[in-house]
Protein backbone atom coordinates (compact mmCIF):
# COMPACT_ATOMS: atom_id res chain seq x y z
CA UNK A 1 0.00 0.00 0.00
CA UNK A 2 1.52 3.36 -1.00
CA UNK A 3 1.21 4.91 2.45
CA UNK A 4 3.66 7.72 1.75
CA UNK A 5 1.74 8.85 -1.35
CA UNK A 6 -1.61 8.71 0.46
CA UNK A 7 -0.13 10.49 3.46
CA UNK A 8 1.26 13.32 1.34
CA UNK A 9 -2.07 13.68 -0.49
CA UNK A 10 -4.10 13.78 2.69
CA UNK A 11 -1.74 16.01 4.67
CA UNK A 12 -2.77 19.61 4.06
CA UNK A 13 -0.48 21.21 6.62
CA UNK A 14 2.87 21.15 4.83
CA UNK A 15 3.51 24.85 5.39
CA UNK A 16 2.76 24.65 9.12
CA UNK A 17 4.97 23.59 12.00
CA UNK A 18 3.87 20.39 13.70
CA UNK A 19 4.86 18.81 17.00
CA UNK A 20 4.96 15.02 16.62
CA UNK A 21 4.12 12.83 19.61
CA UNK A 22 6.57 9.94 19.25
CA UNK A 23 6.65 7.12 21.79
CA UNK A 24 9.17 4.97 19.94
CA UNK A 25 6.55 2.39 18.92
CA UNK A 26 6.01 1.42 15.30
CA UNK A 27 2.99 3.70 14.70
CA UNK A 28 4.57 6.96 15.85
CA UNK A 29 7.97 6.16 14.34
CA UNK A 30 6.38 5.49 10.94
CA UNK A 31 4.43 8.74 11.29
CA UNK A 32 7.70 10.58 11.96
CA UNK A 33 9.30 9.04 8.86
CA UNK A 34 6.30 10.07 6.77
CA UNK A 35 6.48 13.64 8.01
CA UNK A 36 10.17 13.71 7.15
CA UNK A 37 9.40 12.51 3.62
CA UNK A 38 6.85 15.29 3.10
CA UNK A 39 9.35 18.00 4.05
CA UNK A 40 7.15 19.40 6.82
CA UNK A 41 8.68 21.57 9.52
CA UNK A 42 8.32 19.48 12.67
CA UNK A 43 9.66 18.75 16.12
CA UNK A 44 9.44 15.58 18.22
CA UNK A 45 8.09 15.24 21.77
CA UNK A 46 8.52 12.12 23.88
CA UNK A 47 6.80 11.28 27.18
CA UNK A 48 8.60 9.00 29.63
CA UNK A 49 5.92 7.76 32.00
CA UNK A 50 8.37 5.72 34.06
CA UNK A 51 6.11 2.68 34.09
CA UNK A 52 8.49 0.10 32.58
CA UNK A 53 11.79 0.91 34.26
CA UNK A 54 14.82 0.62 31.99
CA UNK A 55 12.59 -0.06 28.99
CA UNK A 56 10.99 3.39 29.36
CA UNK A 57 14.42 5.02 29.48
CA UNK A 58 15.42 2.98 26.41
CA UNK A 59 12.41 4.33 24.51
CA UNK A 60 13.45 7.88 25.33
CA UNK A 61 17.03 7.29 24.23
CA UNK A 62 15.82 5.73 20.96
CA UNK A 63 13.54 8.66 20.08
CA UNK A 64 16.23 11.17 21.11
CA UNK A 65 18.71 9.48 18.75
CA UNK A 66 16.16 9.59 15.92
CA UNK A 67 15.57 13.32 16.37
CA UNK A 68 19.30 14.01 16.68
CA UNK A 69 20.06 12.10 13.48
CA UNK A 70 17.48 14.11 11.61
CA UNK A 71 18.48 17.40 13.20
CA UNK A 72 14.97 18.29 14.39
CA UNK A 73 13.96 19.79 17.77
CA UNK A 74 13.51 17.19 20.49
CA UNK A 75 11.60 17.52 23.76
CA UNK A 76 11.36 14.89 26.49
CA UNK A 77 9.82 14.83 29.92
CA UNK A 78 9.68 12.20 32.65
CA UNK A 79 6.44 11.96 34.63
CA UNK A 80 5.63 10.40 37.99
CA UNK A 81 2.53 8.82 36.51
CA UNK A 82 1.73 6.56 39.45
CA UNK A 83 1.84 9.49 41.89
CA UNK A 84 -0.48 11.53 39.63
CA UNK A 85 -2.84 8.55 39.41
CA UNK A 86 -2.93 8.15 43.19
CA UNK A 87 -3.24 11.88 43.91
CA UNK A 88 -6.17 12.39 41.54
CA UNK A 89 -7.74 8.95 42.12
CA UNK A 90 -7.75 8.06 38.43
CA UNK A 91 -6.43 5.10 36.46
CA UNK A 92 -2.83 4.92 35.28
CA UNK A 93 -4.05 5.19 31.69
CA UNK A 94 -6.10 8.33 32.42
CA UNK A 95 -3.23 9.86 34.39
CA UNK A 96 -0.83 9.28 31.48
CA UNK A 97 -3.34 10.74 29.03
CA UNK A 98 -3.89 13.89 31.11
CA UNK A 99 -0.17 14.43 31.65
CA UNK A 100 0.84 14.03 28.02
CA UNK A 101 -1.88 16.21 26.52
CA UNK A 102 -1.23 19.03 28.99
CA UNK A 103 2.51 18.88 28.31
CA UNK A 104 2.08 18.73 24.55
CA UNK A 105 -0.15 21.80 24.60
CA UNK A 106 2.35 23.75 26.74
CA UNK A 107 5.11 22.86 24.24
CA UNK A 108 2.93 23.83 21.30
CA UNK A 109 2.24 27.27 22.73
CA UNK A 110 5.78 27.90 24.01
CA UNK A 111 7.52 26.88 20.77
CA UNK A 112 4.87 28.18 18.36
CA UNK A 113 3.77 24.91 16.80
CA UNK A 114 0.47 25.03 14.95
CA UNK A 115 -0.53 21.40 15.44
CA UNK A 116 0.20 18.39 17.60
CA UNK A 117 0.16 15.13 15.62
CA UNK A 118 -0.53 11.74 17.20
CA UNK A 119 -0.19 8.39 15.43
CA UNK A 120 -3.66 6.96 16.04
CA UNK A 121 -4.66 4.82 13.06
CA UNK A 122 -7.75 3.12 11.65
CA UNK A 123 -7.61 0.11 13.96
CA UNK A 124 -7.30 2.36 17.03
CA UNK A 125 -10.44 4.19 15.90
CA UNK A 126 -12.40 0.95 15.45
CA UNK A 127 -11.24 -0.35 18.84
CA UNK A 128 -12.28 2.95 20.45
CA UNK A 129 -15.79 2.67 18.97
CA UNK A 130 -16.09 -0.94 20.24
CA UNK A 131 -14.78 0.08 23.66
CA UNK A 132 -17.28 2.93 23.90
CA UNK A 133 -20.09 0.63 22.81
CA UNK A 134 -19.15 -1.90 25.51
CA UNK A 135 -19.36 0.64 28.33
CA UNK A 136 -22.33 2.65 27.01
CA UNK A 137 -22.36 5.61 24.67
CA UNK A 138 -24.42 7.76 22.35
CA UNK A 139 -24.05 8.16 18.61
CA UNK A 140 -20.92 10.31 18.86
CA UNK A 141 -19.12 7.65 20.88
CA UNK A 142 -19.54 5.22 17.98
CA UNK A 143 -17.70 7.52 15.55
CA UNK A 144 -14.27 6.44 16.76
CA UNK A 145 -11.38 8.89 17.01
CA UNK A 146 -11.82 12.29 15.30
CA UNK A 147 -9.20 13.27 12.76
CA UNK A 148 -8.94 16.73 14.33
CA UNK A 149 -9.71 18.11 17.76
CA UNK A 150 -8.64 21.72 18.31
CA UNK A 151 -4.85 21.68 17.76
CA UNK A 152 -4.65 17.86 17.77
CA UNK A 153 -4.44 16.18 14.36
CA UNK A 154 -4.37 12.44 13.62
CA UNK A 155 -3.05 12.06 10.08
CA UNK A 156 -2.70 8.25 10.25
CA UNK A 157 -6.40 7.40 10.61
CA UNK A 158 -6.65 6.42 6.95
CA UNK A 159 -4.38 3.36 7.36
CA UNK A 160 -4.49 0.16 9.47
CA UNK A 161 -1.94 -1.56 11.69
CA UNK A 162 -1.01 -4.23 9.13
CA UNK A 163 -0.20 -1.69 6.41
CA UNK A 164 1.93 0.31 8.86
CA UNK A 165 3.91 -2.84 9.68
CA UNK A 166 4.41 -3.64 5.99
CA UNK A 167 5.63 -0.10 5.35
CA UNK A 168 8.11 -0.23 8.24
CA UNK A 169 9.52 -3.59 7.21
CA UNK A 170 9.81 -2.62 3.55
CA UNK A 171 11.76 0.54 4.47
CA UNK A 172 13.94 -1.12 7.11
CA UNK A 173 12.57 1.19 9.78
CA UNK A 174 13.49 0.33 13.39
CA UNK A 175 11.16 0.84 16.33
CA UNK A 176 10.73 -0.10 19.97
CA UNK A 177 8.30 -2.77 21.13
CA UNK A 178 6.11 -2.00 24.14
CA UNK A 179 5.62 -5.25 26.02
CA UNK A 180 2.32 -4.00 27.48
CA UNK A 181 0.79 -4.14 23.98
CA UNK A 182 1.13 -7.93 23.92
CA UNK A 183 -1.06 -8.72 26.92
CA UNK A 184 -4.69 -8.24 27.89
CA UNK A 185 -4.09 -6.23 31.06
CA UNK A 186 -5.62 -3.14 29.51
CA UNK A 187 -9.21 -3.16 28.30
CA UNK A 188 -8.28 -1.86 24.87
CA UNK A 189 -5.79 -4.70 24.44
CA UNK A 190 -8.57 -7.13 25.39
CA UNK A 191 -10.65 -5.74 22.52
CA UNK A 192 -7.66 -5.80 20.16
CA UNK A 193 -6.51 -9.36 20.90
CA UNK A 194 -9.75 -11.13 21.70
CA UNK A 195 -12.83 -9.26 20.42
CA UNK A 196 -11.64 -8.07 17.01
CA UNK A 197 -10.39 -11.56 15.97
CA UNK A 198 -13.87 -12.96 16.70
CA UNK A 199 -15.44 -10.37 14.42
CA UNK A 200 -12.85 -11.23 11.79
CA UNK A 201 -14.03 -14.84 11.92
CA UNK A 202 -17.45 -13.57 10.86
CA UNK A 203 -16.03 -11.09 8.37
CA UNK A 204 -12.33 -11.27 7.39
CA UNK A 205 -12.55 -7.65 6.24
CA UNK A 206 -14.12 -6.54 9.54
CA UNK A 207 -11.75 -3.62 10.14
CA UNK A 208 -12.37 -2.20 6.68
CA UNK A 209 -16.13 -2.66 7.09
CA UNK A 210 -16.02 -1.09 10.55
CA UNK A 211 -14.12 1.91 9.17
CA UNK A 212 -16.86 2.41 6.56
CA UNK A 213 -19.55 2.11 9.26
CA UNK A 214 -17.76 4.67 11.41
CA UNK A 215 -17.65 7.05 8.45
CA UNK A 216 -21.40 6.74 7.96
CA UNK A 217 -22.07 7.17 11.67
CA UNK A 218 -19.86 10.27 11.71
CA UNK A 219 -21.84 11.80 8.85
CA UNK A 220 -25.09 10.97 10.65
CA UNK A 221 -23.74 12.61 13.78
CA UNK A 222 -22.82 15.75 11.83
CA UNK A 223 -26.28 15.82 10.23
CA UNK A 224 -27.91 15.50 13.64
CA UNK A 225 -25.76 18.31 15.02
CA UNK A 226 -26.72 20.53 12.08
CA UNK A 227 -30.44 19.77 12.27
CA UNK A 228 -30.59 20.13 16.05
CA UNK A 229 -28.78 23.47 15.97
CA UNK A 230 -31.03 24.86 13.25
CA UNK A 231 -34.23 23.54 14.84
CA UNK A 232 -33.48 24.99 18.26
CA UNK A 233 -31.99 28.23 16.96
CA UNK A 234 -29.37 27.66 19.60
CA UNK A 235 -27.88 30.71 21.31
CA UNK A 236 -24.52 29.27 22.34
CA UNK A 237 -21.17 30.75 23.32
CA UNK A 238 -18.31 30.03 25.70
CA UNK A 239 -20.15 32.16 28.27
CA UNK A 240 -23.25 29.94 28.18
CA UNK A 241 -26.29 28.92 26.19
CA UNK A 242 -30.04 29.21 26.00
CA UNK A 243 -32.57 26.79 24.47
CA UNK A 244 -36.31 27.10 23.92
CA UNK A 245 -38.20 24.73 26.25
CA UNK A 246 -41.19 24.26 23.95
CA UNK A 247 -38.95 23.15 21.09
CA UNK A 248 -36.98 20.84 23.36
CA UNK A 249 -40.17 19.17 24.58
CA UNK A 250 -41.26 18.49 20.99
CA UNK A 251 -38.14 16.40 20.33
CA UNK A 252 -38.81 12.62 20.24
CA UNK A 253 -35.60 11.95 22.20
CA UNK A 254 -35.24 14.98 24.45
CA UNK A 255 -32.94 13.28 27.00
CA UNK A 256 -30.39 12.25 24.38
CA UNK A 257 -30.55 15.72 22.85
CA UNK A 258 -29.88 17.31 26.25
CA UNK A 259 -26.94 14.97 26.86
CA UNK A 260 -25.42 16.24 23.63
CA UNK A 261 -26.26 19.90 24.29
CA UNK A 262 -25.05 19.98 27.89
CA UNK A 263 -21.88 17.87 27.60
CA UNK A 264 -19.67 20.78 26.38
CA UNK A 265 -20.57 22.59 29.60
CA UNK A 266 -19.55 19.69 31.85
CA UNK A 267 -23.00 18.39 32.78
CA UNK A 268 -23.36 14.62 33.21
CA UNK A 269 -25.80 12.18 31.67
CA UNK A 270 -27.60 11.99 35.01
CA UNK A 271 -27.98 15.77 35.13
CA UNK A 272 -29.31 15.74 31.57
CA UNK A 273 -31.85 13.12 32.68
CA UNK A 274 -32.94 15.38 35.54
CA UNK A 275 -33.37 18.33 33.18
CA UNK A 276 -35.47 16.20 30.81
CA UNK A 277 -37.64 14.97 33.69
CA UNK A 278 -38.23 18.51 35.04
CA UNK A 279 -38.44 20.31 31.70
CA UNK A 280 -42.15 21.23 32.03
CA UNK A 281 -41.44 22.82 35.42
CA UNK A 282 -39.68 26.00 36.49
CA UNK A 283 -36.88 26.59 38.95
CA UNK A 284 -34.60 23.54 38.75
CA UNK A 285 -30.98 24.67 39.10
CA UNK A 286 -27.94 22.44 38.55
CA UNK A 287 -24.21 23.04 38.54
CA UNK A 288 -21.23 21.58 36.73
CA UNK A 289 -17.64 22.48 37.52
CA UNK A 290 -17.73 25.77 35.62
CA UNK A 291 -21.38 26.36 34.69
CA UNK A 292 -24.82 26.64 36.24
CA UNK A 293 -28.09 25.64 34.61
CA UNK A 294 -31.58 26.94 35.28
CA UNK A 295 -34.93 25.80 33.91
CA UNK A 296 -36.97 28.96 33.49
CA UNK A 297 -40.48 29.64 32.24
CA UNK A 298 -39.61 29.45 28.57
CA UNK A 299 -35.97 28.47 28.34
CA UNK A 300 -33.19 26.25 29.63
CA UNK A 301 -30.30 28.60 30.43
CA UNK A 302 -26.63 27.81 31.02
CA UNK A 303 -24.35 30.52 32.38
CA UNK A 304 -20.70 30.55 33.36
CA UNK A 305 -20.35 30.14 37.12
CA UNK A 306 -16.76 31.40 37.01
CA UNK A 307 -17.47 34.84 35.60
CA UNK A 308 -17.03 37.51 38.28
CA UNK A 309 -19.95 39.91 38.71
CA UNK A 310 -19.51 43.02 36.57
CA UNK A 311 -17.75 45.78 38.44
CA UNK A 312 -19.45 49.10 39.02
CA UNK A 313 -17.96 52.09 37.25
CA UNK A 314 -18.31 55.85 37.28
CA UNK A 315 -19.25 58.15 34.41
CA UNK A 316 -17.90 61.68 34.54
CA UNK A 317 -19.53 64.71 32.92
CA UNK A 318 -16.94 64.89 30.14
CA UNK A 319 -17.10 61.14 29.29
CA UNK A 320 -18.38 60.52 25.79
CA UNK A 321 -17.74 56.78 25.59
CA UNK A 322 -17.50 54.24 28.39
CA UNK A 323 -16.45 50.64 27.75
CA UNK A 324 -18.31 48.12 29.91
CA UNK A 325 -16.40 45.30 31.67
CA UNK A 326 -19.06 42.75 30.64
CA UNK A 327 -18.84 43.85 26.99
CA UNK A 328 -20.40 46.66 25.01
CA UNK A 329 -20.08 50.42 25.19
CA UNK A 330 -22.10 53.33 26.58
CA UNK A 331 -22.17 56.47 24.43
CA UNK A 332 -23.10 59.74 26.14
CA UNK A 333 -23.85 62.81 24.03
CA UNK A 334 -25.91 65.99 23.97
CA UNK A 335 -28.90 65.88 21.58
CA UNK A 336 -31.72 68.27 20.62
CA UNK A 337 -34.69 68.44 22.99
CA UNK A 338 -37.13 67.16 20.40
CA UNK A 339 -39.12 63.91 20.07
CA UNK A 340 -39.27 61.06 19.27
CA UNK A 341 -37.53 59.70 22.33
CA UNK A 342 -36.05 56.17 22.69
CA UNK A 343 -38.10 53.48 24.44
CA UNK A 344 -35.40 52.64 26.97
CA UNK A 345 -34.32 49.31 25.51
CA UNK A 346 -31.18 50.48 23.74
CA UNK A 347 -31.07 54.16 24.74
CA UNK A 348 -32.66 56.90 26.84
CA UNK A 349 -32.78 60.68 26.54
CA UNK A 350 -32.75 62.47 29.89
CA UNK A 351 -33.07 66.00 31.24
CA UNK A 352 -29.47 67.15 31.69
CA UNK A 353 -30.49 69.47 34.55
CA UNK A 354 -31.43 66.46 36.70
CA UNK A 355 -28.04 64.78 36.39
CA UNK A 356 -25.54 64.89 39.22
CA UNK A 357 -22.07 63.61 38.35
CA UNK A 358 -20.41 61.25 38.64
CA UNK A 359 -23.07 58.82 37.47
CA UNK A 360 -22.61 55.18 38.45
CA UNK A 361 -23.31 51.96 36.56
CA UNK A 362 -23.88 49.07 38.94
CA UNK A 363 -25.66 45.76 39.46
CA UNK A 364 -29.19 45.87 40.80
CA UNK A 365 -29.70 44.88 44.43
CA UNK A 366 -32.57 43.53 46.45
CA UNK A 367 -34.62 46.47 47.73
CA UNK A 368 -33.91 48.75 44.76
CA UNK A 369 -36.90 50.99 43.91
CA UNK A 370 -37.49 53.29 40.96
CA UNK A 371 -40.30 55.20 39.25
CA UNK A 372 -40.92 53.50 35.87
CA UNK A 373 -41.52 55.94 33.03
CA UNK A 374 -45.18 56.04 32.06
CA UNK A 375 -46.54 55.22 35.53
CA UNK A 376 -47.09 58.82 36.67
CA UNK A 377 -44.39 58.79 39.31
CA UNK A 378 -45.53 55.60 41.08
CA UNK A 379 -42.75 53.77 42.87
CA UNK A 380 -42.07 50.11 42.10
CA UNK A 381 -39.61 47.59 43.45
CA UNK A 382 -37.27 46.29 40.79
CA UNK A 383 -38.07 42.74 41.87
CA UNK A 384 -41.76 43.34 41.03
CA UNK A 385 -40.79 45.06 37.79
CA UNK A 386 -38.75 41.99 36.77
CA UNK A 387 -41.57 39.63 37.74
CA UNK A 388 -44.00 41.52 35.50
CA UNK A 389 -41.51 41.18 32.64
CA UNK A 390 -41.17 37.43 33.40
CA UNK A 391 -37.39 37.65 33.54
CA UNK A 392 -35.53 34.50 34.51
CA UNK A 393 -33.20 34.42 37.48
CA UNK A 394 -30.20 34.47 35.17
CA UNK A 395 -31.60 37.39 33.17
CA UNK A 396 -32.15 39.36 36.38
CA UNK A 397 -28.56 38.76 37.45
CA UNK A 398 -27.35 40.45 34.26
CA UNK A 399 -29.39 43.66 34.72
CA UNK A 400 -27.40 46.87 35.23
CA UNK A 401 -28.61 50.16 36.65
CA UNK A 402 -27.49 53.66 35.77
CA UNK A 403 -27.57 55.62 39.03
CA UNK A 404 -27.52 59.39 39.55
CA UNK A 405 -25.03 61.08 41.84
CA UNK A 406 -27.77 61.45 44.48
CA UNK A 407 -28.53 57.71 44.40
CA UNK A 408 -31.69 57.86 42.26
CA UNK A 409 -32.00 55.27 39.50
CA UNK A 410 -31.89 56.94 36.07
CA UNK A 411 -32.23 53.89 33.85
CA UNK A 412 -32.81 50.17 34.25
CA UNK A 413 -30.44 49.54 31.35
CA UNK A 414 -32.13 47.79 28.48
CA UNK A 415 -35.62 48.13 29.95
CA UNK A 416 -37.04 51.41 31.29
CA UNK A 417 -36.22 55.06 32.01
CA UNK A 418 -37.06 56.50 35.42
CA UNK A 419 -39.94 59.04 35.32
CA UNK A 420 -37.92 61.65 37.22
CA UNK A 421 -35.38 62.01 34.40
CA UNK A 422 -37.74 62.27 31.42
CA UNK A 423 -37.76 65.25 29.09
CA UNK A 424 -40.44 67.85 30.03
CA UNK A 425 -41.67 71.11 28.52
CA UNK A 426 -39.24 72.99 30.72
CA UNK A 427 -36.20 70.94 29.65
CA UNK A 428 -33.55 73.01 27.89
CA UNK A 429 -30.76 70.47 27.48
CA UNK A 430 -30.98 66.76 26.72
CA UNK A 431 -28.40 63.97 27.10
CA UNK A 432 -28.73 60.71 25.18
CA UNK A 433 -27.24 57.61 26.77
CA UNK A 434 -27.03 54.63 24.42
CA UNK A 435 -25.74 51.11 24.97
CA UNK A 436 -24.14 49.44 21.96
CA UNK A 437 -23.33 45.68 22.13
Amino acid sequence: MPISNDFLTRLEIKENTVLLAVSGGIDSVVMAHLFRETGCNFGIAHCNFGLRGAASDGDEAFVCALATTWGVPFFAKTFDTEAHSTQHKISIQMAARTLRYEWWESLRVQHHYIYIATAHHRDDSVETALFNFSRGTGLRGLTGIPSENAAIIRPMLFVGREAILQYAVSRGIEWREDSSNANDDYRRNFIRHRIVPLFEELNPAFLVTAESNIGRLRESDLNLEFLLKNYLGTDVSAAGARWDKAKLMHLPGVQEALIRLLKPYGFTREQARQVAAHLPETGLELRSQHYRLLIDRATVCVLSADAPPPESLQIQEDDLMVRLPEGGTLFVMEVPVVPPFPDGQTAVIVDAARLQYPLRLRNWQSGDVFQPYGMGGQRQKLQDFFTNLKLSRLEKERVRLLENGDGAIIWVVGFRLDERFRITESSTKAIQIQKVP
